[in-house]
């Protein structure tokens, strides 16, 4: 998340310089100067280090409904669909590598070069209704978090407040703590830049992987003291695969901001294998906190702890609010969760800007609306109760089935087997975006830089893929990757079905 809204810092310069008065061949001159500079600042980064980032950009929100799935659903399957679904992304994932160019910032500049705008604008869509959703998803956890912690308050202060699950604003309820948290949060979603929040935005894993050991030591906690309870309450394999497809497939989508982080991998030779590592640690931790988190939510019901009034989502809904372990845990999942929600804001009102303007002007009043709008859609579906799984496996089994597999796979075959010429249709003429630009006043923050390129014709060419070619004859790599497809499209098909059934 953090390489994205550094991403949107860099394209605020650049909008800086096409405000400049000087000639079109300094302008372009300056911008050139501006990517290049932005690259020849990665590369400091070890292996270890992309590795941990890798899966430090996967493990976040779905980490604290798996233990509930993995327990309904089953452990067996949740690790069967890890397994498949992980496998799957890491390679659709390494596609995008090995066809990014050293002097390509990020994905969207690809995907113009090889597909044309039209996919662009594709992956540009399908990432800001992500970003949406995304935003949706964390207003949703962080009103989770914090009510309990208000309720206990009210409690010891005699003020009366209604349960999590009930809908009502004629009480202290989930619904006045969205509207209040609303109206907390707004200041931040006005703000252009982001500042602070950026360098406190890396400390935030700490709070998720303490949900981590509490979800292990939870787990083997209730397997020593209640092992006939854990089992008999405990699913192995069941039906619901699209909803475990689905969140997996959210919880590994990480191929909207892969190619800033290997970027800064230090030997670029090992960024497949250093994406590998990074997937099957990921794997193990999503697995670990599934199958422990799952013992743990057994014993919990086989000792009727579910507590009244709560959705069930997570781990947390079957502990008592008032546990010390607990709230330590909540206010740190708080913390976090708000760190995070400003940035979410601010990268999917610079993307959904830069889809709509392109490179013109869109009025100041916008800017604001947009962001009132993002707040007044969240705190919407949050007062209303919106099952927070139906959310997460929805938007991984529809958005994943885009920028896991399609845009992956047409990126990869395209660029093998298109005959040359190709690439460069729909590429924007520099001259004309000038022309534009010449006419054109801009909020700095709000323009999608690689909306185009300064390619020249020679640099459309791809990566050299000789050994690739090899490797794999044409007749065996497109049915593979074809199957590959028709497992994505299973996947949001069959999610879709599940919500009219």
């Amino acid at each position: 998340m953090a390489q994205l809204a550094q991403e949107a810092e860099v394209s605020q310069q650049i909008q800086k310089v096409l405000k400049q008065s000087v000639s079109k061949r300094e302008k372009k001159s300056l911008i050139k100067s501006i990517k290049k500079s932005s690259i020849a600042q990665t590369g400091k980064a070890s292996s270890f280090q992309t590795i941990i980032s890798v899966s430090n950009s996967m493990v976040g929100t779905s980490t604290l409904v798996f233990p509930v799935l993995f327990c309904q659903s089953g452990i067996g399957l949740g690790i069967l669909i890890a397994v498949i679904i992980g496998l799957i992304s890491c390679r659709t994932t390494q596609l995008l590598i090995v066809h990014n160019k050293t002097d390509e910032m990020d994905l969207p500049d690809t995907l113009q070069r090889v597909l044309g705008s039209k996919w662009k604008t594709v992956f540009n869509i399908s990432n800001v209704i992500l970003l949406w959703a995304s935003g949706i998803i964390y207003m949703i956890l962080i009103c989770n978090q914090l009510y309990p912690l208000i309720q206990i308050i009210c409690d010891n202060i005699g003020i009366e407040s209604a349960q999590l699950t009930e809908i009502t604003l004629s009480k202290l309820s989930y619904q006045w703590i969205g509207i209040g948290y609303t109206l907390f949060i707004l200041p931040m979603f006005f703000q252009k830049k982001l500042g602070i929040i950026l360098q406190l935005l890396p400390y935030g894993i700490i709070s998720v992987f303490s949900f981590i050991l509490f979800t292990i030591y939870e787990g083997i906690y209730m397997l020593v003291t209640d092992h006939q309870g854990v089992v008999d309450n405990l699913k192995w394999f069941s039906l619901d695969v699209s909803t475990m497809a689905g969140t997996f497939a959210l919880a590994l989508l990480i191929q909207s901001m892969v190619v800033p982080i290997m970027k800064n991998n230090m030997i670029q030779q090992n960024n497949n294998r250093d994406i590998a590592i990074g997937f099957g640690w990921t794997w193990f931790v999503y697995c670990m906190a599934g199958t422990f988190g799952a013992f743990a939510v057994a014993g919990a019901l086989a000792n009727n702890q579910k507590q009244d009034g709560k959705s069930g989502s997570t781990l947390l809904d079957y502990y008592p609010s008032d546990d010390p372990l607990v709230i330590v845990i909540q206010v740190l999942l708080f913390l976090q969760l708000t760190l995070v929600f400003p940035v979410l804001q601010f990268i999917t009102r610079s993307q959904f800007f830069g889809l709509i303007y392109e490179l013109e002007r869109q009025p100041k009043w916008q800017f604001y609306a947009f962001s009132l709008t993002y707040a007044i859609t969240c705190l919407i579906v949050q007062c209303v109760e919106v099952d927070l799984s139906l959310i997460i496996s929805l938007c991984g089994a529809v958005i994943g089935l885009f920028q896991e597999y399609i845009i992956p796979i047409a990126l990869h075959l395209t660029c093998l087997y298109s005959k040359k010429g190709t690439q460069v249709q729909n590429q924007p003429n520099y001259n004309q975006i000038q022309a534009s630009v010449e006419s054109t006043e801009y909020l700095v923050d709000q323009v999608d830089f690689t909306k185009f390129s300064l390619n020249d014709e020679e640099d459309l060419k791809c990566n050299d893929h000789t050994e690739l070619l090899k490797r794999m004859p044409k007749n065996l790599r497109i049915p593979l990757y074809s199957f590959i497809l028709v497992i994505g499209i299973a996947i949001g098909i069959g999610k879709l079905i599940d919500i009219f059934k």
